[in-house]
């Protein structure tokens, strides 16, 4: 093509073919795909598909409570260690309450504590050693709770197979989650209801009065079956081996026991089970899954290959939940749901036929304008501005990013911005055609000088649209993405396609003058 250099015409057209070709993913098919090619789609966000909204609250009381259960056990170890009594003990909403026999070996009590737990407040007045919450400790637990809760919601929600959802922190205890497309949403509640904290501990078969008795001696607690509230076995406190050390679970099935679920624990786990197994063979080992018993089977002989297998009345979805659960880890503490919105499909469809009319009306409309105003160069123009359109939808595809009502706000404001810079180029065109005679100087002479303007006012927008993204959220970043991809695209489209239609045009009609 005269006057246009080969690679650059490669380069348009191979980028005008590639956005075509990607873009039909998102615009033809709508069905869920393994195709590499055809996976590259938009996934619709949660006011375009429908889907659950969950707003979840971390129970931090509930943290705390342990959090100074774990101080008065720390307190018995250094107290009998010391052959030091301890009268009574107190808990209330920010303290323990440690009254001792005397006050000979409280001092020594307290700097052996506070070698465990260093920024806890701790105060001794004669026999009595105050160990308290402060609001500094409770912060730090407090942030290392949302945090962990944080990575464990999102484990559990990619396990349960949901795509594109949103996860992300809101205020100081809560947490927000967007599932679009959730057909089951109570399965989801079930899986983030369940703090899911498995520990394995020895069963008491000896001590049977206190069952009867319904009383706990020291380093013993009375849990109940998860079954039958009226069973209730008598445990050690002391955990031997956690779901920490687990590194698989999955369902499985037994012959014996139906439904269930294998897991397999790391190096750490695999030692401190085979330990344990060939030191209480004959004795019964339960299973705790949030404080209640799932199955106390009977230990019959070691196992020292690190990995085992819980049976219980499960079907296979309660197998396989329980696996999704172990895999992702326990929570730091329970999660309530404290708002729930759904949004049906017949809401997300009329939203999305809403932003298609929307943005073809916007896109008719300006059509007309730049064939009334600039005729055959407005047209080449609305090719561009189509084009433009492609190429966003191909790049929202190929990112597999979410679109949303915010994000179809943003390419409508992008078919603007498109034809802003088309005007300014035609604009330098006009005043150019009135300085020169040859056609292709001026076109020439018209694009490098409207080159500047586009490119100022295009990264402007583009350095705005980075920032919305990087501390806004949800519907602010669905906007600022497609704003984003619309500024390239709108720029590539102005500068070099609607560049190389100019040049096409007039090489083929040979034009000698140019009428805009």
């Amino acid at each position: 093509m005269k006057n246009y250099p080969i690679w650059k015409s490669f380069t348009v057209i191979s980028l005008v073919l590639l956005g075509i070709i990607f873009s039909i993913p998102s615009i033809i098919y709508n069905d869920n795909s393994e195709n590499w090619f055809l996976k590259n789609k938009i996934n619709l966000g949660l006011d375009l598909q429908g889907g659950s909204y969950l707003l979840l609250e971390v129970q931090l009381d509930v943290l705390y409570k342990e959090e100074l259960e774990n101080f008065s056990d720390s307190i018995r170890l250094i107290s009998r260690e010391s052959s030091t009594k301890i009268n009574k003990v107190i808990t209330n909403n920010n303290e323990v309450l440690i009254t001792f026999e005397n006050n000979k070996n409280i001092n020594d009590i307290k700097n052996s504590f506070f070698q465990l737990y260093r920024g806890v407040s701790l105060q001794v007045n004669d026999n009595v050693l105050k160990i308290t919450l402060d609001d500094t400790y409770k912060k730090s637990i407090q942030d290392s709770a949302i945090k962990q809760s944080l990575e464990i919601v999102r484990k559990r929600i990619d396990e349960s197979g949901t795509k594109e959802p949103l996860i992300q922190r809101s205020g100081k205890k809560r947490i927000l989650l967007q599932l679009p497309g959730v057909k089951d949403p109570e399965r989801i509640k079930d899986l983030l209801g369940k703090t899911a904290k498995l520990t394995f501990h020895l069963v008491d078969d000896e001590n049977t009065t206190a069952i009867s008795a319904n009383i706990e001696p020291f380093g013993k607690m009375i849990v109940s079956d998860i079954y039958d509230e009226n069973i209730k076995y008598l445990l050690d406190k002391r955990v031997l081996v956690g779901g920490e050390n687990l590194i698989d679970a999955k369902g499985s099935f037994d012959q014996t026991e139906g439904h269930a679920v294998s897991f397999r624990f790391d190096t750490e786990g695999a030692q401190k089970f085979g330990k344990i197994t060939s030191n209480n063979i004959g004795k019964r080992l339960a299973v705790l899954l949030d404080g209640v018993v799932i199955t106390a089977p009977r230990i019959n002989s070691a196992i020292t290959g690190g990995s085992g297998i819980i049976t219980g009345n499960f079907n296979a979805q309660e197998a396989a939940d329980l696996a999704v659960l172990l895999r992702a880890g326990a929570l730091p503490a329970p999660l309530e749901i404290v708002e729930e919105r759904s949004v049906g499909a017949g809401l997300g469809a009329d939203s999305i036929a809403a932003g298609q009319i929307a943005a073809i009306i916007g896109m008719v409309l300006v059509c007309i304008f730049m064939i009334l105003i600039y005729g055959v160069f407005g047209a080449l123009a609305n090719v561009s501005l189509i084009v433009n359109l492609f190429i966003i939808i191909s790049l929202l595809g190929t990112i597999g990013a979410t679109l949303t009502l915010p994000g179809i706000a943003g390419i409508v404001l992008t078919i603007g911005m498109a034809v802003d810079a088309n005007v300014l180029i035609f604009e330098r065109i006009k005043e150019e055609s009135l300085k020169q005679t040859k056609v292709f100087q001026i076109v020439k002479n018209g694009f490098d000088r409207a080159m500047s303007t586009i490119l100022d006012a295009n990264i402007t927008t583009l350095i705005a649209a980075v920032l919305l993204f990087a501390f806004g959220s949800g519907p602010i970043r669905g906007f600022s993405i497609t704003l984003s991809l619309g500024v390239i695209a709108s720029m590539f489209t102005a500068l070099m396609l609607t560049n190389f239609l100019v040049y096409m045009y007039l090489t083929f009609t040979n034009k000698k003058e140019l009428k805009l």
